[in-house]
């Protein structure tokens, strides 16, 4: 499976594109007052040519009862038959998170929980590995202390939207990634019982991606910290994330407010 993000205005559409663009933007072929999308997904052969291609989105046409899953493969099912393959048995598979084997390091959980784009809701899953160095932040506090917020950029970089849709390099159509993380935190012991002791890591977080705009976001990180009583390493982690992330409108030249959540775990548990 693979992707292209572009304009019809490109140098460099791939020829698969071109044909599907052709035929999508065929008056001859188009319905009267048919609405379409911007997402087209495609079926190609082993050489490349394309099988069997359908608007992502259809805006009329899809019988609501079935809903887009069922459309999709609805759709898929007619590439099936046309590639002349046979239909793999059904079976039951394990949700499988994303894992680091051997390694330690922290998994992360991020939704946009945008009310007209529901799909951006499904969480995406990350893992990060983390070496000894990013570790000794975590050391227990003897008594309050200040964090700064850049010590944990390699995992909090993971907060940010990752659907197509959102902020991309005009030019080279790359989603842009989280630059800089910056902000005070603040560690504090926070009891214990009878087999760990507890802390909490908190405060508000600002990101910046590399776009040349400087966009950037904000929210608050709480961290609840564990450890094995007597011994100052930490020994897991579990976090929240809570901010809004201001999505630009470019139909309606207007900035929505929408809300991001994260949610941080050490691995191995």
């Amino acid at each position: 499976m693979t992707s292209w993000h572009g304009h019809r205005d490109d140098a460099d559409i791939p020829d698969a594109v071109l044909q599907i663009w052709k035929e999508k933007f065929n008056p001859r072929q188009r319905q009267p007052q048919t609405m379409q999308s911007n997402v087209d997904l495609a079926v190609l052969d082993s050489n490349g040519n394309v099988v069997h291609w359908f608007d992502g989105f259809p805006r009329q046409g899809m019988d609501p009862r079935n809903g887009l899953a069922k459309y999709t493969a609805l759709e898929l099912g007619k590439a099936i038959k046309l590639l002349q393959l046979e239909e793999a048995p059904r079976k039951q598979n394990q949700l499988q998170l994303p894992d680091l084997d051997q390694a330690s390091g922290i998994r992360v959980f991020v939704q946009l929980m945008d009310e007209r784009m529901k799909a951006y809701q499904a969480p995406v899953v990350e893992v990060v590995p983390l070496d000894s160095d990013d570790w000794n932040v975590f050391e227990w506090p003897t008594e309050q202390r200040s964090v700064d917020a850049s010590s944990l950029t390699k995992w909090l970089s993971q907060v940010y939207p990752p659907g197509v849709m959102e902020r991309t390099n005009p030019q080279t159509k790359v989603a842009y990634k989280i630059k800089t993380v910056t902000g005070r935190l603040s560690l504090v012991s926070a009891g214990s019982d009878d087999n760990r002791r507890y802390a909490i890591l908190s405060g508000n977080i600002h990101l910046t991606d590399d776009g040349i705009d400087e966009f950037s976001f904000e929210g608050k990180l709480e961290i609840v910290q564990m450890y094995e009583l007597g011994r100052p390493e930490l020994n897991s982690l579990r976090g929240v994330f809570s901010g809004i992330y201001p999505r630009t409108d470019r139909m309606r030249n207007q900035s929505h407010q929408i809300p991001l959540q994260a949610v941080f775990e050490s691995l191995p548990d």
